[in-house]
Order: C-alpha cells, then structure tokens, then sequence
C-alpha cells in the first residue's frame, strides 16, 4: 500500500516520492518496507497467535473435561486427545518463538528472515489449533452468537493468514530465499569476491572463500552421515533431561546444510525459481528455529519436568516435519544423483515418525485438567465476564474439578446421583453439588436460539414473517 506521507496502523506504506524519485529512492523505499515488515511481522501476528492458540488450549481442555459421552469426560478419548495435544504444543511453541524473536527485535536487530518464519508459522499453527479446538467443541462452535467463543477468532484467521505479506509468498520466497545466502557462512563472500574490481584481489579473494566452502561442506557431510547412523549428535553438558532433542537438533541441523548446499551447487540461481523446492527448505530452516525456541523457553522458565511433554512433543512434531521436508527436497532434485548420494546419508526419514501415542496423551492431560503447566500456557488471558460463554465455560470446569470425588465414587458404584442418594451412597448436600454442577454443564452445551421476532430485532432490514408469501395464503 503507497501513500505520499506518514500514517499509523499496522500496514507498512512507502511514501511515494521514495517510488518516483529514481532508483536511489525506489531501493531506499524498499529497505524502509523490509525494516518495518521485520519488525511489524515479528510482533503483531505472533502476538495474535500466540494468544489465539492459548485461547484455543484452554477452552479445548476444559470443555473436554466437561462434556461428556459414554458417561465419560470427552477427554479421555484418543481421538480427542491427538488434536488436544496439538494445540497444547503449538501454544507452547507459537510463545516460546514470540518470546525469543521479541527478545532480539528489542536489542534492535533486524529480523527480516526469522520475522517471516514467525508470520507464517504462527498464523499457519493458529489456524490448525482453531480448527482443532472447533472439531472437538463440534456443534458447539458452528451456531452463531455470543456464547460461540471461538467464532470471533475463526473469522481473523484469513486476516492473519494474509496481511503483512501473503503467507504463500512468504513461504515460498522470502525464508530460505532471502535467508540463504546471508545465512551460509561463505557464498555471501564468494559473491562478494567475484563483484571486486581488482581482478588480482578478485581472484585471491574468491580462491580463499572457495576453498573454505569446499572445506566446510566436506565436514559438513561427514558430520551429516555421523550423527544421522549414530544419533550422536552434539548437546551442551548441562542440557539435562532435554539432552537428546539437542542432539537430534544437531543432527537435523547437519543434514539440512549439506541439502541446501546441494541445492545450490546444483540448481545456481535457478534455485528461487524453484519455489516448491525452496519452501520445503524454508520449512526445514522454521522447524529449527522453533524447536531451538522451545528448548530456550524451558531453560528461561527454569526447566519445569512437567513440561517436558510439551518439550518432545514440539521437538518430536517438528523433527518429523523436517525429515518430510528433506525427503520431499531430495526426491524432486532436477538432478536425480544428488538423492543417490544424499538419501543414504543424512536418512531423511529415520527417527521422524512425530510423538508417540504415551507423549500425546501426556500432553493433553496437561490441559484437561488444572495444572501449573496449564497455567503457564494460558498465562496472561482477561478474565472474562461471568456470563459469557467463557465465563460459563469457567464457572462449569470449576465446579466439574471440585465434585470430582463424588463423580468417581458413582462411577464406581455404577449408579445415577439418583440412585446412589436412595442408597445412601451421596448426601443431600452432594446429590445438591450434582445438580449445580449438571446445570452449569448444560448452560456451556447450549448454543445461541433466537425466536423469530428476536431475529427480525437484530435484522430489521430483512422482510418479516407476516409478509412471506406463503403467510399471505
């Protein structure tokens, strides 16, 4: 968007004397437009996500612990847990990458590649929390009004998904093909050498740099195939109990340099037309990135045990992704030899089959039920007004919590409140508690119903019943 002077909001404008006063102005415009992109793009939607996604979490776990099927709570289904674990880990890591890029955006570096990698994951992983915690509310969250808590941040899914750069453009284009090269420790300098004037200085330059990078991608190979056959991969002494995801870490690290290094000695500067090519690459470089994140948040936070669920199943989930990645990148090599060469060395698809079903369910009892875990990732959200639908939503999960005894003791005695107060297994107090706790449920299933003259209130634009033709006849 142009405009010719200032403005304010979350849309990046170039003043339009920068366009049309020459190329020196048109290339100062577009540094500008990088500039506040790599902070815009870095802060605002990340934010958004990161608290969409912890709104997704916490909504999700408590109404799989309140809504019930088969007389037992929803979440204690595998089938919910998978998606309950998949949005507990994305709130996890869509925060840790927030915390970590804030970090260096306020020490004033400019983040134009890894201020991209947070656009497009972060909104890319709210989407598919959103939907997650839709498919487990179910009816609940397709009924339009103001108990569907969740409807608002489905309608700002396309907002997030496209503003500040289309998320397409931006994972094809911009995070390994802007990255690449300034992130490769020597063809920035290749190229450098290979612009100098002095042809002496250009040679000696290029056959120093040259050198180096055969140098570093012999090592680069040998390290690749070491740590993918023998898992020895390199972890700090102090890691701890998160030792093993570093040393994966290291390993996928090891193979994605020697691909991306094939991929340029292969395809040159065909590479950013290979754009398919290139986003599966950029989507190895962002799963890295995010992992790394993660590992930071647990040491920042003072390495909790009782997150180290949502530690591996991050780590796990995006060490497969990367194994795909890479997989897919070899296979569509123009040149098929380098998949020969490549595919026995780095393994693409070993040790990356995604969390285990153990890990999974340990992640979705860690918001299924109150925890401090669960308090740390839904840490900072407004308490909301009591009668709305999140207030009924945490009205009714407290009162779930609290007459858990008594549930389980009729689970046991296989009795309805009823019965199991004429038995004298409840008091009249507790078969009371039951009854509170019954309503408050019913009152977070219910959806939004609306008669027809209350509709005809909130539409007044549309025609009314008594002029429908068939109220005429």
């Amino acid at each position: 968007m142009f405009q010719n002077g200032p403005t304010t909001g979350t849309d990046v404008f170039i003043p339009l004397d920068h366009i049309i006063g020459g190329p020196d102005y048109a290339g100062r415009g577009w540094m500008m437009l990088m500039s506040a992109l790599a902070a815009g793009r870095g802060i605002s939607l990340p934010s958004l996500s990161a608290a969409a996604t912890a709104m997704a979490a916490h909504t999700t776990g408590a109404y799989s612990r309140i809504r019930t099927q088969f007389n037992l709570p929803i979440g204690l289904f595998g089938g919910v847990q998978e998606p309950l674990a998949r949005i507990a880990s994305s709130a996890y890591v869509i925060d840790a990458g927030r915390r970590l890029t804030t970090a260096a955006l306020d020490e004033g570096h400019k983040l134009a590649v890894i201020s991209a990698i947070m656009k497009y994951h972060a909104t890319d992983r709210m989407r598919d929390a959103i939907n997650d915690a839709m498919d487990v509310h179910s009816g609940k969250s397709v009924i339009d009004g103001p108990l569907n808590y969740l409807q608002p941040i489905y309608r700002t899914i396309p907002i997030g998904i496209t503003v500040e750069g289309a998320n397409i453009v931006t994972r094809n284009l911009i995070i390994f093909g802007q990255g690449a090269i300034r992130a490769h420790p020597h063809l920035l300098d290749e190229m450098q050498a290979l612009q100098e004037p002095d042809q002496d200085k250009s040679l000696a330059d290029f056959d120093r740099h040259f050198w180096a990078h055969v140098n570093h991608s012999v090592r680069t190979t040998f390290r690749a195939g070491w740590s993918a056959w023998t898992g020895r991969g390199v972890a700090p002494s102090d890691a701890g109990k998160v030792a093993p995801v570093y040393r994966r870490l290291s390993r996928w690290s090891a193979a994605f340099a020697l691909t991306a290094d094939m991929a340029f000695l292969t395809l040159g500067g065909a590479l950013k037309r290979k754009e398919m090519i290139s986003a599966r690459l950029g989507d190895a470089l962002s799963e890295m990135y995010l992992i790394a994140a993660t590992l930071k948040r647990w040491e920042d936070e003072g390495r909790n045990e009782e997150d180290l669920p949502l530690v591996h199943h991050a780590a796990d989930t995006g060490f497969a992704r990367i194994g795909r990645a890479l997989d897919e990148t070899i296979a569509n090599m123009p040149a098929k030899w380098v998949g020969w060469m490549l595919r026995p060395i780095i393994r693409p698809g070993a040790r990356a089959r995604g969390p285990s079903d153990k890990v999974t369910e340990a992640v979705a009892k860690l918001v299924y039920e109150p925890s401090a875990s669960r308090e740390r990732l839904v840490k900072g959200a407004y308490p909301p007004k009591p009668d709305s639908g999140l207030g009924l939503l945490n009205t009714a999960f407290k009162l779930v919590m609290e007459a858990e005894p008594i549930t389980k003791r009729l689970r046991t005695a296989r009795k309805t409140p009823r019965e199991a107060l004429e038995a004298g297994i409840l008091s009249d107090a507790e078969f009371e508690q039951l009854k509170r706790v019954e309503d408050a449920v019913q009152k977070v299933i219910a959806v939004d119903d609306y008669t027809p003259d209350e509709l005809a209130r909130l539409f007044p634009e549309r025609p009314s019943r008594a002029t429908w033709p068939e109220a005429a006849e």
